[in-house]
């Protein structure tokens, strides 16, 4: 990600939570529910922004389980940090570039949530991932509250940078014919969910 990005992710921050008006709970709830998040799980949030995930993620944890919230952008990760402050020990929030920079630890369940269109080289980060953080039984998954219709119309309104989201089943195939073990779990006008995972094709 680009210093000019990263500039204007930290220029929105504060206002990030009132303009996201998408991620409702029970929408969010549903996501979580499609990709079978437990009791006990280990999951790894990239692309955190202001945390909008992690309460509904520690809930479903539990005690038992851990979350990490991977952000690069400092404004954004500071609204995180006081959104869930005194909820849980844990989650822990690392300032990093997914992209580029080693995250530590190995994961049940990797979100992409909303982050996807801003990743320079998919094929190579989700490389990374796999080999790196995903846990053998576990899943990455590309997940945005809306169709691709909503995202792509919003992101041609913003200054960050973006690549377009094609739909899901076209997302789905350009992964199956790079390697990737992929799936739609489900693609509606109010969620996009692709599952990845470590399984041979």
């Amino acid at each position: 990600m680009k210093q000019q990005e990263i500039q204007f992710f930290d220029s929105i921050a504060p206002l990030w939570d009132e303009r996201e008006v998408m991620s409702v709970p029970d929408k969010i709830n549903h996501i979580l529910s499609l990709m079978g998040i437990e009791t006990g799980m280990s999951v790894l949030d990239l692309g955190t922004g202001t945390g909008v995930l992690i309460p509904y993620l520690l809930e479903r944890v539990g005690k038992e389980g851990y979350v990490l919230g991977v952000d690069i952008s400092e404004g954004m990760l500071s609204i995180a940090h006081r959104k869930c402050d005194g909820l849980a020990r844990y989650p822990l929030f690392l300032k990093a570039d997914f992209e580029t920079d080693k995250i530590p630890g190995e994961f049940d369940v990797i979100l992409l949530y909303s982050v996807y269109p801003h990743i320079e080289n998919p094929t190579a980060v989700l490389s990374k991932l796999l080999a790196e953080n995903l846990r053998p039984e576990g899943n990455v998954f590309i997940a945005f509250p809306s169709d691709e219709n909503f995202i792509n119309n919003i992101h041609g309104k913003v200054k960050a940078k973006s690549h377009q989201l094609p739909p899901a089943a076209e997302l789905t195939e350009w992964l199956r014919q790079n390697g990737f073990n992929s799936s739609v779990v489900e693609a509606t006008e109010g969620s996009y969910v692709i599952r990845i995972n470590n399984m041979r094709q």
